[in-house]
Formats: C-alpha cells, structure tokens, sequence
C-alpha cells in the first residue's frame, strides 16, 4: 500500500501557489508597460524622438505579451475535463507563441520606421532632458520586472513567464538604446536617434524568434535534460526486481514533467509483484522529483529459466 507524502503535497501546493504569484506579476507587469508606454511614445512624439517613440511602441508590445502571459497561466491552472484529458497546461505555451510572433511583427514594423527616418536625415528635434528621465525610468523598470519574473519562472517552469521574462530583460536593454540615441541629440548626432529605433526593433525581432523557437519545441514535444534523463533511469533501475529500463520517454506539460517507461522484470513474477515494482518506481520518483506529474510504468517480461517442476 503506497501513500501520499504530505510533506511532497505541501511542496506541490507551495508550486501551484508560486504558478499564481507569476500570473500576478504578469499583470503587474502589463500595468506598468502600458503605462510607461504611454509616456514614451507621448513623450517621443512631443519631442520628435523616434528611439523613445519606439520604446513606447515596444512597451506596448510587452504590455500585450504581459497579458498573454496571465492568460496562459490562468488557462493553464484549469483542471482536466472531458475535453481536454490531460489539463490546460499546454494553453501556457500556446499564449507564449501568440506573444512571440507579435514581438516579431512589432519588430519589423518598428525597424522599418528606423530606417525611413534614418534615410531621411531630419534635423528636428527638440532636445529635452524629460526624455531621458522617461527612458532611465523605463531601464529601472523593466531591470525589476525581468528580475521578478525570472525568479518565478525557475521556480515553476512556466514557459511563458520565462519569455516574458527574457522580453523583459530585452526591455531594458531596448530603453538603454533609445537612451543614448537621445542623449546623442544633445550633441547633434541626430541620425543616432532614428538609427537607435532601428537597432530597437532589432532586438524585439531576435527575441520573438528565440521565443517562438522555444515555445515550439513545448508544443511538439520535445524534451532536452539529459541530467534528469539520467536521474530517471538512475532511480527507476534502483528498485529491486527491474532489470532495466526500456523506451524512457519525457515530456513537459506546463510546470510538470510526463514520463513514461517500460521496465523489464522476470517473466516468472504474478502480476500483482509486477505492479507492486512498478508502483514502487513511481512512488521513489515521486519522491525524489517534485515536477513529476503523470507516470506510466509498464513492466515487460524478461525470458527466464522457468522454476523447477515439482517432484511427483
């Protein structure tokens, strides 16, 4: 007889309470784009600067990516039902690759206003200091937010939070750019400041493309850890009775790790010894693996000597 370990529930409950505390950031973090966004893009278009404006327009962005985030993580806390088996945990992903491909898009919108400003050659602009102050707030900003998210994200293993967090972090070296390209206007480099919003929609195309790669290899399956690959096979073949271990297969569901193995025992066993191994693996991976979600341990017969018959 196997039961649940209440200190592992506690830990389980103490990650679903952590998958919650990230969607408040999400939306923590949606207010505070589209705030600062309204400034940047007001502020940049008062004064003629196309580096703010377009970290205006990229605030925006992460404001939208925020809230696809919340969305994928409220989805993804829904419990399975008769239509979706296996929970909602892959919504998480599916919203992150919806944020993705509008980073994308707003990146070659942003980059082309660059380069038709850039070739242009304007020299209206209207040098102020409260620009720079938006942009430094906007850095400090998105440093704290990417700092947040980061943490939750290793916490939970939310995809989604993570490419928020990475989008972030391009923030904030977005707002560094527009930063010195209008800082640059003050000495009368102002090709730098069209050039900077160029350099900004640069970036929001990479990291669109580095999430959207991400989020892609969730949403097919596949699973590259080769240290918990090792951890499995290490704990699995420890249990008595198993003679190996055969078509080992992981995969990630949201927060939550999928496995399924085919374990080789002696074909003589009932098959109630037989579960008994395989509920045995399961409760020590249990155990040792606090993102494990479902297992399934299908044990397979091993050819052996049969018993001895018994004398007439």
């Amino acid at each position: 007889m196997f039961h649940s370990d209440p200190s592992r529930e506690k830990l389980r409950a103490t990650m679903l309470a952590q998958i919650a505390k990230g969607g408040e950031i999400a939306i923590i973090s949606f207010i505070a784009n589209l705030l600062v966004g309204v400034f940047e893009l007001g502020f940049g278009t008062y004064y003629g600067s196309l580096a703010l404006s377009a970290d205006g327009i990229h605030s925006f962005v992460d404001a939208i990516v925020s809230l696809m985030v919340w969305l994928g993580i409220r989805y993804s806390q829904r419990r399975a039902d008769g239509k979706f088996h296996y929970g909602y945990y892959k919504f998480d992903a599916i919203f992150s690759l919806f944020a993705a491909m509008i980073m994308v898009a707003s990146g070659v919108v942003i980059s082309y206003i660059g380069i038709t400003q850039y070739l242009a050659r304007t020299d209206q602009h209207s040098i102020s200091v409260y620009a720079s102050v938006i942009a430094g707030i906007s850095i400090l900003i998105a440093v704290v937010l990417a700092i947040g998210k980061n943490l939750y994200a290793k916490k939970t293993g939310l995809v989604s939070l993570k490419t928020d967090a990475y989008n972030s972090i391009k923030d904030a070296t977005a707002s560094i750019v527009a930063l010195l390209g209008i800082v640059a206007t003050w000495f009368g480099f102002y090709g730098l400041d069209p050039l900077a919003g160029l350099v900004i929609g640069a970036f929001v195309m990479v990291a669109g493309y580095f999430s959207i790669h991400s989020s892609s290899l969730i949403l097919a399956d596949a699973y590259s850890n080769p240290q918990m690959i090792e951890t499995i096979k290490r704990i699995a073949t420890s249990v008595p009775g198993i003679e190996g271990i055969d078509d080992l297969r992981i995969r990630r569901n949201g927060p939550f790790l999928t496995v399924e193995m085919h374990i080789r025992v002696d074909g003589n066993i009932t098959v109630f010894e037989a579960d008994k191994i395989s509920k045995e693996v399961t409760e020590r991976m249990r155990e040792r693996i606090l993102s494990l979600g479902r297992v399934t341990v299908k044990p397979e017969p091993v050819q052996t000597s049969p018993p001895h018959p018994a004398r007439q």
